[in-house]
């Protein structure tokens, strides 16, 4: 997954590098979701999370064209393994106490709306853009406690799970990135960035914390 970041990361570089060469240029071609001869745009992405565990995502997003460099958008996903310092400690305290060791990880499907702003910076084909928005997380926590590498059911180390470890919650999630598109063939366009999430913690769950999510993002779309 590591070796994947890294082609995400040179991929991003890459589209930075065309944004540098295209400051010469003064002629402009529409850009998702900020031109007014394309007021859609929808995208397919996926790619890299990054931070306290390493794993993938993908996912989707859609926007409308409101006015000038404005537009908003709606975008939904799934990360397949996220982790925070707080789960491994709630896990490891428990396996420690029957002679096992432990693996917890939350699962996060994320949706999302907000506002997309792309800057009029005449770099031809190439545009830089900021993006932020808010929405609802579905955290799914999973727990696999090990006994001599083998993993064995909780309730066989007389162990008994809460959401923390093993359910899911509903949580709100902001969200808040940039990234550089690269429009070609006139309606299509790559997309890459890298996002920022925050998960919100539940008052009515105690000892419960935020989680922090970055991914690094390459996407394919359509204007029209």
């Amino acid at each position: 997954m590591m070796r994947f970041a890294r082609v995400v990361s040179c991929v991003l570089f890459g589209l930075f590098a065309f944004a540098a060469r295209g400051q010469a240029q003064t002629s402009q071609a529409p850009t998702p979701g900020a031109s007014d001869t394309s007021k859609f745009y929808v995208e397919f992405n996926g790619g890299a999370t990054l931070g306290h565990r390493s794993s993938g995502f993908y996912g989707g997003e859609g926007g409308y064209h409101i006015t000038g460099p404005f537009a908003v958008f709606a975008e939904v996903g799934h990360m397949a393994q996220v982790g925070t310092d707080s789960l491994d400690a709630k896990a490891k305290s428990l396996a420690d106490a029957v002679g096992a060791t432990s693996d917890a990880m939350y699962k996060i499907t994320y949706f999302d709306v907000g506002v997309r702003y792309t800057p009029d910076m005449k770099l031809g084909t190439v545009r830089p853009y900021v993006t932020a928005g808010y929405g609802l997380a579905s955290v799914t926590a999973q727990t696999t406690f090990f006994v001599n590498g083998a993993a064995v059911p909780p309730d066989q180390l007389g162990i008994q799970l809460g959401s923390d470890l093993d359910g899911t919650e509903n949580k709100g999630f902001f969200m808040f990135g940039g990234g550089v598109s690269y429009t070609f063939g006139s309606r299509y366009f790559v997309d890459g960035s890298f996002r920022y999430g925050y998960v919100l913690s539940k008052s009515d769950l105690e000892n419960d914390t935020g989680i922090n999510t970055m991914r690094a993002s390459i996407g394919v779309g359509i204007t029209f």
